[in-house]
């Protein structure tokens, strides 16, 4: 029972921080907080998108450490440690052993975060860059760089889904590709219109 409630309380916990992610990217990374929260947006918005953009610059090669990539050094610890009390309390009042399980989906994930996020700015050779995957979700987040409240998740897109700020280069989900299919077919009518009937013989 034990290890079957941990394993819930993982994907449970991994799966809400896709939207713990995408609700702090969108209202404290890409908006305009005063302090404790001020350094979150210029960090991101004004340091992090003005470096690296999405059309030529988004990529960083040869040796070193390319800086304004990975999250400030306390970022983690602070977002592991809020989680923690209630993980604790849960335990406390269910009396169902989650909390261990819980914390590693954090952690995972969180991991997972910062691991993609650079690789993606910093390409390394890594097996991971080779899956079909992770270049979904580099393309993903190379396109959050152009349309800034777009795209909001950067390691599992499911809140983009859920809450449509999805936007792909393939276009079936993309809002700048049907407004461009839209304005096509509106040129395309005056045309159709101008073209005289043929008489039948």
């Amino acid at each position: 029972m034990t290890w079957l409630t941990e394993a819930v309380a993982f994907l449970v916990t991994f799966t809400y921080c896709s939207y713990f992610e995408w609700f702090i990217h969108r209202h404290l990374m890409h908006v305009k907080r005063p302090f404790p929260f001020h350094e979150a947006f210029k960090g991101h918005t004004l340091v992090h998108h003005q470096l690296y953009h999405w059309n030529g610059k988004f990529e960083v090669r040869g040796p070193g450490r390319p800086p304004h990539i990975t999250l400030r050094w306390y970022a983690f610890p602070i977002m592991i440690g809020l989680h923690l009390p209630f993980f604790a309390l849960f335990q406390w009042l269910t009396h169902w052993p989650t909390f261990w399980g819980a914390t590693l989906g954090c952690v995972v994930y969180f991991s997972g975060y910062e691991y993609t996020h650079y690789l993606m700015h910093v390409p390394r050779g890594h097996y991971v860059e080779r899956f079909r995957w992770f270049k979904f979700i580099k393309e993903h987040h190379r396109l959050h760089h152009k349309y800034m409240l777009r795209n909001l998740n950067v390691f599992i897109p499911l809140a983009d889904v859920c809450f449509g700020t999805l936007v792909t280069s393939e276009g079936w989900r993309s809002k700048q590709a049907k407004r461009e299919r839209t304005l096509t077919k509106r040129r395309a009518e005056p045309e159709r219109r101008k073209v005289p009937a043929q008489a039948e013989p």
